[in-house]
């Protein structure tokens, strides 16, 4: 082909498919299976055919979100994020859409997968570990990608993870923990939304972990399961009752205004080191009043980002390179935190 420019002919014989094909790909006719799409334009691409390079796809990319119906504040900044990427990238020719469960249960999850599966090509999902469930996503990967979000299903064959290091991000927890309440230490509650949150689980390890080696008068009495229900104000009184000399709180779910209020209560909101996750409106004034030391944060936006960026590069519309990095934590206290 030196000296001249490649042919549909060319790009047939790349792509193993008819010319007329490949008409239907480059010319946006339609008519053509998601699969072979994506090796039509690969080999145009390939062969340096500058149409594949820019032209809208001509198929929609139908992209489920699955996800619990949670008042949790990641949850709604993630689903605000999700909005925001479907209509960013829209020139993909994409659709995203959101499909709820409304309890943790596996029998509710499956439901909701079952349902966004029959509807959709590719799927996001941010599950809870459990065993009816990883099944459950074990099955679909074998049919369409699957990107896992907030909380990894490492051994279902799900094409990629975004989210973060939350071993690391437990770790960040416990060195500031330990910092914060010096050599005398203390006890220390660890609250979670529950122990199937793959990421919550994790970070308690990191946390537990960075203590025992590094800060051993810090030492952690209970770790309670919030069920990612807001209101823990009276499970939270009766393990300030149990443990009266409470010196920390490491808090990865819901609740902080609850437990900021029962801590008031007994005059202890500004003599107990709190650390959460996720920079709101709520936990920021929290922060300026004294009562949460530091909020360990990333960005939900750039997590749907991603994720929607590995679902087009699967799909043959967007590039590897072009997929945006991993976030690290960053870490707020009051003297830096700020709201966008």
């Amino acid at each position: 082909m030196r000296g001249r420019k490649p042919s549909m002919e060319d790009v047939a014989t790349a792509a193993g498919v008819s010319r007329i094909t490949v008409d239907r790909v480059l010319n946006g006719r339609g008519g053509v299976k998601p699969a072979t799409e994506q090796l039509v334009i690969a080999a145009a691409k390939s062969l340096g055919v500058d149409r594949a390079l820019t032209m809208i796809p001509t198929r929609i990319l139908r992209i489920g979100v699955v996800l619990q119906n949670n008042v949790n504040s990641y949850y709604v900044k993630l689903r605000e994020g999700f909005a925001r990427a479907a209509q960013q990238y829209k020139r993909y020719n994409i659709r995203v859409s959101f499909w709820y469960f409304e309890q943790i249960t596996p029998e509710a999850a499956i439901k909701t997968l079952t349902k966004a599966a029959a509807e959709c090509d590719a799927l996001v999902v941010i599950l809870f570990d459990d065993p009816q469930v990883v099944v459950k996503v074990e099955e679909l990967a074998r049919a369409m990608p699957i990107v896992t979000v907030a909380s990894d299903l490492p051994s279902t064959g799900r094409i990629d993870y975004v989210g973060s290091n939350a071993i690391q991000e437990g770790r960040t927890a416990a060195a500031l923990m330990g910092r914060f309440l010096g050599p005398a230490g203390g006890d220390i509650i660890i609250i979670v939304g529950f122990h199937q949150l793959l990421e919550h689980d994790q970070r308690e390890v990191g946390f537990r972990n960075i203590l025992r080696r590094h800060y051993p008068n810090c030492q952690v009495v209970e770790t309670f399961q919030s069920y990612e229900q807001e209101d823990i104000r009276k499970d939270f009184r009766a393990l300030l009752r149990k443990y009266p000399e409470l010196k920390g709180i490491y808090n990865m779910s819901v609740g902080n205004p609850g437990v900021a209020e029962e801590l008031k209560a007994i005059g202890k909101d500004q003599s107990v080191c709190i650390i959460t996750h996720t920079v709101t409106p709520e936990r920021v004034a929290l922060m300026n009043e004294g009562v949460i030391d530091a909020i360990i944060d990333r960005d939900p936006y750039m997590d749907a980002r991603r994720a929607i960026e590995i679902q087009l590069c699967r799909a043959g519309r967007f590039s590897e390179d072009e997929i945006s990095t991993a976030q690290r934590p960053q870490i707020f206290i009051r003297e830096n935190v700020r709201l966008e």
